[in-house]
């Protein structure tokens, strides 16, 4: 008897992914990417929350759908930082954190450590429209670097689906 089986691979290649280098907080980030790009990004009701070794992390996210194409543009914090004390439940002074336990940054995606946030764009763009966006990104004086990641790079595409 003949086995046949079957390859399933999924194509998520309708997206395109961007690291972006900023120190700002990610409601600035929202807003200055608001003020350059004309988008109309807005923090999601819901932040993406991932659960590691019994303790919750909290990135926020930021929607923006463009009227015109439908295309939908996604703005992640990939770092959380924690900022109570999980033992008392208070807020860490400016130099209680000297003398007070360290807090460690989680990651959304861990293979991206150096990344402080990911932009996703629900659409296949072609290689102009790729470099146009990052020049665009470029342009805010506070964005210290910017670039397409590729399709290959990212081990797990799950936490950019929340």
């Amino acid at each position: 008897m003949a086995v046949h089986r079957l390859q399933l691979e999924e194509e998520d290649d309708e997206f395109a992914l961007f690291a972006i280098h900023c120190g700002e907080a990610p409601f600035k980030m929202a807003f200055l990417m608001n003020q350059t790009l004309k988008w109309q990004l807005k923090r999601e009701r819901e932040d993406i929350l991932v659960n590691k070794a019994g303790k919750q992390q909290q990135y926020p996210k930021y929607r923006h759908v463009s009227k015109l194409d439908q295309i939908d543009h996604l703005l992640l914090s990939n770092k959380d930082v924690p900022q109570e004390d999980s033992t008392t439940g208070q807020s860490l002074g400016l130099f209680d954190s000297l003398n007070g336990p360290s807090f460690s940054v989680t990651y959304l995606m861990p293979e991206f450590k150096k990344v402080d946030y990911l932009l996703k764009i629900e659409s296949a763009l072609n290689e102009r429209e790729l470099k146009s966006m990052v020049a665009q990104i470029k342009s805010i004086k506070e964005v210290v670097s910017t670039y397409v990641i590729p399709h290959q790079k990212i081990k797990n595409i799950n936490p950019l689906n929340n």
